[in-house]
């Protein structure tokens, strides 16, 4: 006979011959192809944990099949493969081998139900459904024993091979199985839509959405048609009459773009590249070059080129990204400023124009903000994890004046007299400790201020302070002690300007509505 009912070498036998060494076996179906059976590991018990909080039993799900043609397989039918594949259990097929009238098998198989046969079963279900056949139960196929595993004729190896066929956890098998079952098949346009855009700048609608960002376009006749392994179902298909389409179409490549004002601030910051197709035989399309804060477009066509800058607060950045934000906008409050984008071992100079941008309150910050950064990425301490950027501009607004001091020129300073100010008259800068809390550290910084002007009257004087200098910068845990760092960044500031003489030191900034002077 072709097929042998398993019954006919008797239960208990079979049963014998399917419980090898550590696992229990149960028959939880029969049919005239073959029984379905589940196998129980027997676990090795861990004596140092209670038995209450060990894993169960692990288990196996055999179909086996038998066969008195020894050059062909056993059939099985679709539907069972399938419940195999779909079954959160490891799985397999036994083949069993007979000569005529045997009553032992002759050979026996083990096939795993692995990813190529999750794989390959599930495409000969979605093959006959497409043929419009539903009723896989009663399709058989061979008994795939490409992958199969020879084991002993009486079960000899069993419960080694089905233990290797794991190769681990059985939750890692079983997740990966799952995976396996949920996304084989789509790796190849696995979604297709199509669909009618009205009007003679339908091309023009279409390249855009190419260019990158959230857009929309309004389309007729929407069909969506999801395909696996290449294989589309008619009741796995949709239309729509009108439908408005949603893309945020991922960038090409990446390149770097370059902001620099005519008076030294510069800003690169990398983009992503997003190309228009060129419909209708256009030999150039729009260029979009874009990232989360600015975007520039380019129209070869038109011949024109505009830039975007969000600087919206209501969005949550890292603090790299705040800071270069304030960068760009400081850049664009100049009135002569140039773009340059590097592309593909090019680069292209586009000037801007002569409009200012409404960032004049960042010109003096930008540069602090920066070498704040700097110098915590030199202590190596991490920085805050993400600000709303609405806060960080608030906390610019509020320390403005104290950034300002750093960087701009020009800033007078009125002491009132003392007994021995005339030491003043023999110094040609002075120094004054700087401190801020930003960015979970302390900067602290001795800046130099080069003392211009400097006049007096009966009550006080006062100096007017040239382009300040940092002299020395460190980043530290907030509230850290930096005495030691200003000693040494004074005697830094002698060497540098080859004085010897004491050195004339004002309080630090957050103290000069009552300035203390000293010498040290």
């Amino acid at each position: 006979m072709a097929k042998r009912d398993i019954g006919a070498i008797g239960e208990n036998t079979f049963l014998s011959w399917c419980e090898p060494e550590g696992f229990r076996a149960q028959k939880s179906q029969a049919d005239r192809l073959g029984w379905d059976f589940v196998l129980e590991s027997e676990p090795v018990r861990a004596r140092e944990r209670p038995l209450d909080v060990q894993n169960d039993l692990p288990k196996f799900l055999i179909q086996v099949k038998s066969t008195e043609k020894a050059g062909r397989p056993p059939r099985i039918k679709l539907s069972a493969l399938k419940h195999l594949v779909d079954a959160d259990l490891p799985a397999a097929i036994i083949a069993l081998f007979f000569a005529k009238d045997g009553r032992l098998p002759i050979r026996s198989l083990i096939v795993p139900v692995d990813e190529a046969l999750i794989t390959d079963t599930l495409r000969r279900v979605r093959r006959e459904e497409a043929r419009g056949n539903r009723a896989i139960h009663k399709t058989t196929i061979p008994v795939p024993l490409d992958r199969a595993i020879d084991i002993g004729p009486s079960g000899e190896g069993l419960g080694d091979a089905l233990t290797g066929m794991i190769g681990g956890a059985v939750s890692e098998y079983i997740a990966a199985k799952i995976r396996q079952r949920q996304t084989c098949g789509f790796d190849d346009r696995a979604v297709v839509g199509k669909f009618f855009v009205p009007g003679e700048d339908a091309a023009k609608k279409i390249g855009e959405l190419f260019l990158g960002g959230p857009r929309e376009l309004n389309v007729f006749d929407l069909t969506i048609e999801r395909r696996r392994f290449g294989i589309a179902l008619e009741n796995d298909r949709e239309h729509f009459q009108q439908a408005v389409l949603e893309m945020n179409a991922p960038p090409l490549t990446t390149t770097t773009i370059e902001l620099v004002s005519d008076t030294g601030e510069w800003a690169s910051m990398e983009v992503g590249v997003f190309i228009s197709p060129p419909f209708e035989d256009k030999a150039r399309s729009p260029v979009r070059f874009a990232n989360a804060y600015l975007e520039v477009v380019l129209d070869f066509e038109k011949e024109w080129a505009g830039l975007t800058f969000n600087y919206t607060g209501e969005r949550k950045v890292d603090l790299e990204e705040a800071v270069s934000i304030v960068e760009v906008g400081a850049i664009l409050a100049r009135p002569i400023k140039t773009l340059t984008i590097h592309f593909r071992g090019t680069k292209l100079e586009l000037s801007l124009g002569p409009e200012e941008g409404p960032f004049q309150h960042w010109l003096h910050a930008a540069p602090v903000l920066r070498r704040i950064l700097s110098a915590i990425a030199r202590s190596g301490r991490r920085t805050t994890h993400q600000l709303m950027l609405s806060d960080f501009y608030e906390w610019i607004e509020r320390h403005t004046e104290f950034l300002a001091i750093a960087t701009a020129p020009g800033v007078n300073m009125i002491f009132p007299r003392w007994s021995e100010d005339a030491v003043v008259d023999q110094q040609d800068a002075i120094l004054t400790p700087f401190s801020l809390e930003f960015g979970g550290a302390q900067y602290t910084a001795l800046i130099e201020i080069p003392i211009d002007v400097a006049s007096r009257t009966e009550a006080e004087i006062t100096l007017v302070g040239g382009q300040p200098h940092v002299v020395a910068d460190v980043a530290r845990l907030p509230g850290s002690d930096t005495a030691d760092f200003i000693e040494a960044a004074i005697e830094k500031s002698k060497r540098d300007r080859n004085r010897t003489e004491p050195a004339l030191v004002a309080g630090d900034f957050e103290n000069w509505q009552a300035v203390i002077l000293s010498v040290s």
